[in-house]
């Protein structure tokens, strides 16, 4: 990725079916082609930013507008885990051998200045990567929905395992964890795995802006291809709202307090502020 972002003010307007989320303004960070958004710090101050191949990690800062490199490693802008007060993150660096294994090292980051502690080395397999042991993460093995406490893994998928299983997310309270079931949808459950609730069937990618918002996107394609996406967002009282126009194609949305950024197909990076 280059090191150096230029931020460009725009105003998008809003397609809403339901007035759910107030965009107060659109601002793009002009990138290299191929970045994506990697998660949003809990605060929305900075965003860890990778490529479409998951490879790297960068922080950048909102404020300052600093760029600052974590790791140039494969595989380290998947399913990064972060600390609720956003000072730490958790990520992986994966390898491969002369024998073409794929293997991981799991690795502690801290944002204080502390050296990185690797946690995990030489692993095959990791189900998911959890920086509090005792708050639940979500990971998906073998197309199954997986739940690791206190180091302890095991299969969750409360819609059964018949399915495919994508995009896990925990709630900000810790309560209930949202998914996606290929060729079905978008649903909530609660943390035990009960009161399974369908959010819509074109909501990919779903993360949670609040305990009572997931915002996802809505992508359309030739089977090839994805020609058309927005970013919208579902309450769990059945409203939708579309936040971008469809003048982009735009993906993979990550949620902070009173933001929401989303990557494009050109590798563009845009941050919505909301009221």
């Amino acid at each position: 990725m280059k090191k150096v972002y230029l931020f460009l003010a725009l105003a998008i307007p809003m397609m809403a079916s339901a007035q759910l989320l107030e965009v107060t303004s659109t601002t793009r960070v002009a990138s290299e082609a191929n970045a994506k958004v990697a998660a949003f710090s809990p605060n929305g101050d900075y965003l860890l930013l990778t490529n479409t191949s998951n490879q790297g990690l960068q922080r950048f800062d909102l404020a300052s507008k600093k760029i600052t490199p974590i790791t140039t490693a494969d595989g380290a802008g998947y399913n990064v885990q972060m600390a609720r007060d956003g000072k730490q993150i958790v990520y992986r660096e994966v390898t491969t051998d002369a024998n073409q294994i794929r293997r991981s090292n799991i690795v502690r980051h801290n944002f204080d200045g502390t050296p990185r502690k690797m946690v995990a080395k030489n692993q095959r397999s990791l189900e998911a990567m959890a920086i509090e042991a005792e708050r639940p993460s979500f990971s998906v093995k073998d197309r199954q929905l997986m739940m690791t406490v206190n180091g302890e893994t095991r299969v969750f998928s409360p819609n059964g395992q018949q399915y495919s299983y994508h995009w896990a997310s925990l709630s900000p309270n810790g309560k209930k964890v949202s998914y996606y079931i290929s060729s079905v949808g978008c649903f909530v459950c609660d943390i035990d795995g009960s009161n399974i609730q369908f959010i819509g069937h074109n909501i990919l990618a779903p993360v949670w802006y609040n305990d009572n918002i997931l915002v996802g996107c809505d992508t359309k394609d030739n089977g090839e291809v994805v020609l058309e996406s927005v970013i919208v967002a579902y309450s769990l009282d059945g409203k939708k709202q579309v936040l971008t126009n469809g003048e982009q194609i735009a993906v993979f949305p990550q949620a902070a307090d009173g933001k929401i950024a989303y990557s494009t197909s050109e590798g563009e990076i845009y941050v919505m502020n909301i009221k």
